[in-house]
């Protein structure tokens, strides 16, 4: 599997677990010469009935990411009753770890 198929296998995870949660979820769109995150940082949005969630989804350690992708996240605005949330998928235990931005 490459790196491509696996972002894709773990963000449909991640989309099934908001989706059982009764979140609308709208998600970034690939486009072949043009960034592929909402709004430069985001793969997931997710709005509930309380709150609204901007998800990265990822397989690596929030800080293994580039140190312009972490400003970037920092950075992005967090208007109430939303949250920025990194969805770190963990092979060995085999479900996400999520931290909070």
């Amino acid at each position: 599997m490459n790196r491509t198929q696996k972002g894709k296998l773990i963000e449909k995870k991640a989309q099934d677990i908001i989706a059982q949660e009764g979140y609308w979820i709208e998600k970034a769109r690939c486009a072949k010469y043009q960034a592929q995150d909402l709004f430069g940082c985001w793969d997931l949005v997710a709005v509930g009935k309380k709150e609204i969630l901007f998800i990265q989804v990822s397989s690596e350690r929030f800080s293994s990411r580039s140190r312009s992708d972490q400003e970037r996240m920092f950075a992005f605005p967090r208007p109430p009753h939303t949250s920025k949330e990194y969805w770190r998928w963990n092979e060995k235990s085999n479900k996400f770890e999520i931290t909070t931005i």
